[in-house]
């Protein structure tokens, strides 16, 4: 090694240096400690000076004068080799500390401006364990919407993962903004594992890898009710839905049958439709918080919300069918989403049931409603109410057909339960607290009808299965506690 030699090393150290990218240049200064290479370019030139000098004086300790130059000669070489490995290793394992935390904002405004983000997925990957004392300016960049945005575009669920550990969280001066953030974007790209979860559970892509580690991370947060509740999830998840709705744009399409929304092979429109995503989601986040017995607000409202914004721009044209007279129409998306929401919250109430017949120490048939189940049951009824106030917004068979799932499912409640849940071998004759549950808030919808209400209640209870003998029982009770003007004449 002479002069000339390691001005060329370092030469191509530079150039390398200067056909990196802003953000890679940025990264490399965040790792590396600026000193290394100017330190280890000075150490080589003295150790070169020292072996060229004309000192005309025997080395010390009566060492070979070859020997002296040689080792003098290799140091200078290994120096600032050995310099650019370290500062290789550094970069690579792009440790972050209290050294260089600092300097993370700026690193994240440099991939913000220059729109590159693999460094930036790189880095945080390296460091999830290591964010809890992120500085407040380079979490409002982390988690801004065009890094969400872009991270999603290239598959990555890193800012749900970072998301899912508490102490990134309580670390987070807006952790609310921040979960807002990530949950819409994740709407709206359709992303994976938010995605993979709702399509998983209740269809969408017919052959869905849902994978271990998806599903981890779900189980991490939508799936766990303390993460759901206290970061308040089920916000972004309705206003996102709201909004797609509000918006109109979709009016024209979602008002037209389509067979690919709500098809069951292959891909469907419905895998990437924010509305479908956002209120399944919320119906497997309630599932779960009902299951593991929580006792907190989980906002069941918010699917009726949904179904009131859907119903407002919906629209039902019963001369442009095509079907025959009391079979269903083909199906719009907008006629779907109704639907599903609807039996969403019926298999909430049923899950609801079988859990409270679990939890009760008791026979089966004192099992109660608590406030939760309560709420679900209400929400349901609700649901039917408004439909069979906008008749001309939905299908007409459709509503029937939903209505008459209520009172089947209360009609099974007082008198042959095992027609709704699974009793694990017990007898169970009735479960009568939460038969008149649906009583009361069906009676509570009945003291201000519409003549929809009216027509549609009584074409429903007229068409029963009387064959079924817990279907005429329950009607021959119903005839009883139901005012006249809804029974069939």
């Amino acid at each position: 090694m002479n002069l000339e030699g390691l001005l060329t090393f370092l030469g191509l150290l530079v150039a390398a240096i200067a056909i990196m990218g802003p953000v890679q240049r940025r990264s490399l200064v965040l790792f590396v400690p600026k000193w290394l290479l100017p330190v280890a370019t000075i150490v080589a030139v003295l150790l070169l000076m020292l072996r060229d000098m004309p000192l005309g004086i025997p080395p010390a300790f009566g060492w070979r004068l070859d020997l002296v130059e040689y080792w003098l000669t290799l140091g200078a070489f290994v120096v600032p080799v050995a310099a650019a490995l370290v500062g290789w290793k550094l970069w690579d394992d792009a440790r972050l500390s209290s050294r260089n935390l600092p300097e993370l904002e700026q690193f994240l405004q440099t991939a913000l401006r220059e729109g590159e983000f693999d460094e930036v997925d790189r880095v945080l990957r390296k460091n999830k364990d290591r964010l809890g004392t992120i500085p407040t300016g380079a979490a409002s960049l982390l988690f801004d919407g065009r890094v969400v945005r872009q991270l999603l575009a290239s598959h990555s669920a890193l800012h749900l993962e970072l998301l899912a550990r508490e102490a990134i969280l309580k670390s987070l001066e807006n952790k609310l903004q921040a979960v807002e953030v990530v949950v819409r974007e994740m709407l709206e790209a359709a992303a994976a594992p938010l995605q993979a979860a709702v399509v998983h559970k209740y269809g969408g892509i017919e052959h869905l890898n849902y994978s271990e580690q998806e599903r981890k991370l779900i189980g991490a947060t939508f799936e766990n009710p303390r993460w759901y509740h206290d970061t308040n999830a089920h916000y972004p998840l309705i206003i996102t839905a709201i909004n797609k709705i509000e918006s109109g744009t979709l009016d024209d399409r979602y008002n037209r049958p389509d067979e690919n929304y709500v098809a069951k092979q292959g891909v469907s429109k419905r895998a990437t439709c924010p509305i479908y995503l956002a209120a399944k989601m919320e119906a497997l986040a309630i599932e779960v918080a009902i299951k593991a017995g929580s006792g907190e607000d989980f906002y069941i409202s918010d699917l009726f919300q949904i179904l009131q914004k859907i119903l407002d721009h919906s629209s039902f044209d019963p001369t442009s069918s095509t079907a025959p007279a009391g079979m269903r129409a083909p199906y719009t998306p907008y006629s779907y989403l109704v639907e599903g929401t609807v039996r969403d919250l019926q298999d909430l109430t049923e899950t609801a049931v079988q859990e409270s017949v679990k939890r009760h120490n008791g026979p089966p048939e004192d099992a109660k409603p608590n406030r939760s189940d309560r709420i679900v049951v209400s929400m349901w009824s609700f649901c039917l109410w408004e439909l069979m106030n906008e008749l001309n917004r939905i299908d007409p068979v459709i509503v029937e057909e939903l209505v008459e799932s209520y009172f089947w499912f209360m009609f099974a409640l007082g008198w042959q339960p095992s027609e709704v849940i699974f009793l694990h071998g017990q007898g169970c004759q009735s479960l009568n607290s939460w038969r008149d549950i649906f009583l009361k808030e069906l009676q509570a919808r009945l003291k201000s009808p519409k003549r929809g209400h009216i027509d549609m209640i009584k074409q429903v209870l007229q068409n029963l299965d009387f064959g079924k003998p817990f279907i005429s029982e329950g009607y021959d009770w119903l005839e009883t506690v139901l005012p006249a003007q809804f029974l069939p004449n």
